[in-house]
């Protein structure tokens, strides 16, 4: 089956998923410093993991709705049972909960700073495997925006740890598995759509019912303490108005942000979506000053020169890396 590339759908898709992800981001720290996850004890023990659970369990409904509506929920199970459509559901295994899991480990052991700045590494890691599994072609420009990427988020996210109790080594470990995961799920889902039997909606229709699923039947139970303890703490969420009302709109957001990464996936490559997608990092930045202007209790709306530089290198890296073009032989 032939596979039509869209390469300004797929530039499109890449530059949103990295906006919307920034944004989902953003109010998913709001999200975490709302009543429920301040209060409850479960939620103070295991609110990450909870707070990850419940935002792909709900966003995996908002999809339901979208493909029901395109009438595409009957195509689900035939997709799983194609060898496409099982790579989709081994990337949402490395990308959901075991890389979103060992995130939360990372930050709960070795702080905030090294967590983000060891994970930055994802998009050289996928462009690795990209070019290795996939055979997507790439050239020094790609790997030097990447690094310019890379060194710009580590000074956007670095904070010194002012003496927390953290254990590095450990930290790392966690970090670099969800580095791992990160770039794994995007070219192993882009393997799964290659032959064009899969397309992005039903890759990540796949994608969410497999880690909607595994985080509620394995990975919530075991952080919170059980099945019982883990519904209690979903129970807590939604007894809180605010709270979850923020969440099912981040879920969807954090959906459409996965549905324009997979189209860029589909398009442009992994290797391109990657670089696109990081851009996360900066867009956090700027929708937290903007929403710190509207919503000061949540936000600092503070932006030092380190910010404005590592933003400002991102932005440079990703237009070097994505505009590389292979030679024609």
């Amino acid at each position: 089956m032939a596979v039509v590339m869209n390469p300004r759908k797929g530039y499109y898709g890449g530059i949103m998923s990295g906006v919307t992800w920034g944004l989902d981001a953003v109010l998913l720290g709001v999200v975490m410093v709302m009543a429920p996850f301040v209060e409850n004890p479960i939620l103070l023990a295991a609110g990450g993991v909870i707070c990850s659970a419940l935002h792909d369990i709900i966003a995996a409904i908002w999809l339901y709705i979208y493909m029901g509506a395109k009438g595409r929920l009957k195509e689900l199970r035939p997709a799983l049972k194609t060898k496409d459509g099982r790579f989709c559901a081994l990337g949402a295994l490395l990308g959901g909960p075991l890389a979103m899991t060992t995130y939360t480990l990372a930050i709960a052991v070795g702080g905030a700073a090294l967590t983000t700045s060891v994970s930055a590494i994802y998009p050289l890691l996928g462009t690795a495997l990209a070019v290795w599994i996939l055979k997507e072609k790439t050239g020094i420009q790609t790997w030097l925006g990447l690094l310019i990427c890379i060194v710009g988020i580590i000074i956007i996210g670095w904070t010194p740890s002012n003496g927390e109790d953290v254990n590095v080594t450990l930290g790392i470990i966690f970090a670099l598995i969800t580095a791992v995961g990160w770039a794994s799920e995007g070219v192993v889902c882009g393997y799964g759509m290659k032959a064009g039997v899969v397309d992005p909606e039903l890759g990540l229709l796949v994608r969410y019912t497999t880690s909607a699923l595994v985080y509620l039947l394995i990975v919530a139970p075991i952080f919170a303490g059980g099945f019982g303890a883990a519904f209690q703490g979903f129970g807590a969420v939604f007894s809180y108005a605010p709270c979850w009302i923020l969440l099912a709109i981040t879920a969807g957001i954090g959906m459409y942000s996965f549905l324009c990464w997979y189209t860029g996936i589909d398009n442009i490559g992994a290797a391109k979506a990657l670089c696109l997608n990081v851009t996360y990092s900066f867009w956090g930045v700027a929708f937290s000053f903007i929403l710190s202007r509207f919503f000061p209790q949540y936000f600092s709306g503070a932006l030092s020169w380190m910010i404005v530089i590592g933003a400002l290198m991102i932005l440079t890296g990703v237009t070097m890396a994505t505009l590389y073009k292979p030679k024609e032989k």
